[in-house]
């Protein structure tokens, strides 16, 4: 049967989170979310290997290696290939999203450095197609194990890009799911197979599919996608995440920390009130931030060398220098999770200390410029709040915090040490009628985004909700602000005409229904 033309299963939607350092996809029962239960959200194991372990199948390594043996390897299997190749300085495909966030469109058909293709083949786009036919292909796989049907409707999610990237990223990431559909049509079984596919056999379908105009030009296979009132298939990640989160019990402005591994986004949101299944973005709150998990797993790097007094550029330091590359993430999430690392050097051991690291001058610029982000965004939510309230009762604000980089120190400082005088308390999120398992429940806040994408009703986005005051306040009318929302508890939903006011000052385009969903999230109440 042909993926890329055969009928989507309407009954359910599906969504693909293509991460920076780690893919998810999920699948969503077509019903008001209101009525979802657990049996209704199936995140899918497009991580799961036949008898070889993996960190969680839930989680897919956004990782393409080109090997010197003539294959093409992803996921796993591209990681462990990458730590191998570290030592002839050979270097992965990582970080797809990134590399779509950054770079200007037409650099996707550049030739790669060679320590990414010593082939001279592969495109950044053709990589990135490949990468996604092996996500499709391992998508239907883990579908089939879970009972749900596949191929579906399907959103993409996608960052907060500026207004000229966002046009010519949703046409790329359409046309590269379509591509990836028909090649995965052309490789099947041999994209999810252990030792990866050869070059031939990539080169022969990519000169197939690339040619075809069809996939250049998404509107002529709109089945393949979930299509929003404005015909876009694409769903912002700090959306989806917060209107997730979203129930229909009362108004509220939501301030979103989407940490991952490459980038973190930012943003605040105010919902309507019971029924109205709207969100409107406060204006000027959203933005990226191009610093993130990865960019620790590099200070780290650095500050080995450092420590154990190895110059990177010698020589003579090759061996150990490439072993404390191809393993940095581990290195990181060991010395995070113990609290110390011990790594063995040519002719001796280094321990490092998670607080002297945690304490070092690059570390501490990395946690600021974190924290100032957040605030900023923070400082907007609460002064919408302050500002959208009637006869004394106020708006309460909610702090999400997901993606990967969620648990990093500098960021679970936001709950215990927030950067305003307030209070914030972290919730613990549900989903109806559970209980789950455990490794779902943990791996919660990465899949959030995967699985808001795919709920059926979102939030209508409205026009912008503005503010007055805040773009010149002084830290001290700030603290006013802050001061000024008292807990939870006393805080009563803002009255109907607020809300009506606000739209009636700032009239909505057509509704745009590619905002997200309610899926339980990991939250941090204002209180």
């Amino acid at each position: 049967m042909s993926l890329i033309e055969a009928r989507r299963n309407r009954k359910w939607i599906g969504c693909i989170d293509f991460g920076t350092a780690m893919s998810k996809a999920a699948v969503v029962r077509r019903k008001p979310r209101t009525e979802l239960t657990s049996a209704d959200v199936v995140p899918l194991a497009i991580g799961d290997r036949d008898g070889m372990g993996v960190r969680s199948g839930l989680l897919l390594p956004s990782v393409v290696y080109v090997s010197d043996q003539g294959t093409i390897l992803f996921g796993k299997d591209a990681e462990d290939a990458a730590i191998r190749g570290e030592r002839r300085s050979r270097q992965a495909f990582v970080s797809p999203k990134e590399y779509l966030s950054t770079r200007d469109p037409g650099a996707l058909d550049e030739a790669l450095e060679r320590e990414i293709d010593p082939t001279g083949d592969f495109t950044g786009r053709k990589l990135l197609a490949l990468f996604l036919a092996h996500l499709l292909v391992r998508a239907g796989r883990a579908a089939a194990i879970a009972n749900v049907p596949w191929p579906v409707p399907l959103r993409i999610a996608r960052p907060a890009w500026d207004e000229e990237r966002a046009v010519a990223g949703e046409q790329a990431l359409r046309s590269l799911v379509l591509q990836a559909f028909a090649i995965a049509d052309r490789l099947g079984g041999q994209l999810s197979a252990s030792g990866g596919i050869t070059h031939d056999a990539a080169r022969s379908a990519l000169a197939a599919v690339m040619s075809d105009q069809r996939f250049l030009h998404p509107a002529a296979l709109p089945d393949v996608f979930e299509l929003s009132a404005n015909a876009s298939a694409s769903v912002l990640e700090a959306t989806a995440v917060a209107a997730g989160a979203i129930g229909d019990t009362r108004r509220r402005v939501v301030v979103l920390a989407d940490i991952g591994g490459g980038s973190s986004d930012f943003g605040a949101f105010m919902t309507g009130l019971p029924g109205r299944g709207v969100l409107g973005e406060v204006d000027g709150s959203s933005g990226i931030l191009r610093l993130a998990g990865d960019r620790l797993d590099v200070l780290l790097k650095f500050y080995i060398f450092k420590q154990a007094r190895i110059d990177p550029f010698d020589s003579g330091s090759k061996g150990i220098v490439a072993h404390v590359r191809a393993n940095q993430r581990a290195f990181k999430e060991a010395l995070f999770t113990t609290g110390q690392l011990t790594i063995e050097l040519v002719d001796n051991f280094l321990t490092v200390r998670k607080e002297d690291f945690l304490a070092s001058p690059d570390v501490q610029e990395f946690a600021r410029l974190l924290r100032s982000t957040f605030h900023d965004t923070l400082e907007r939510g609460v002064a919408c709040a302050r500002e959208n309230q009637l006869q004394g009762r106020r708006t309460p604000v909610e702090a999400l915090l997901t993606g990967g980089g969620r648990s990093l120190p500098m960021v679970t400082d936001f709950i215990t040490d927030p950067p305003l005088p307030i209070r914030l308390d972290e919730a613990s999120p549900e989903i109806p009628d559970g209980p789950l398992d455990q490794t779902f429940l943990d791996l919660r806040p990465q899949l959030a985004v995967a699985i808001g994408g795919a709920v059926m009703d979102l939030p209508h986005q409205t026009a912008r909700v503005r503010i007055r005051d805040v773009v010149d306040a002084t830290t001290r009318t700030v603290r006013e602000i802050a001061n000024a929302v008292n807990t939870v508890r006393d805080i009563v939903d803002a009255a109907q005409p607020v809300h009506d006011a606000a739209r009636a000052a700032n009239p909505p385009p057509a509704a745009n229904a590619s905002g997200p969903p309610r899926i339980p999230s990991p939250a941090a109440r204002l209180t």
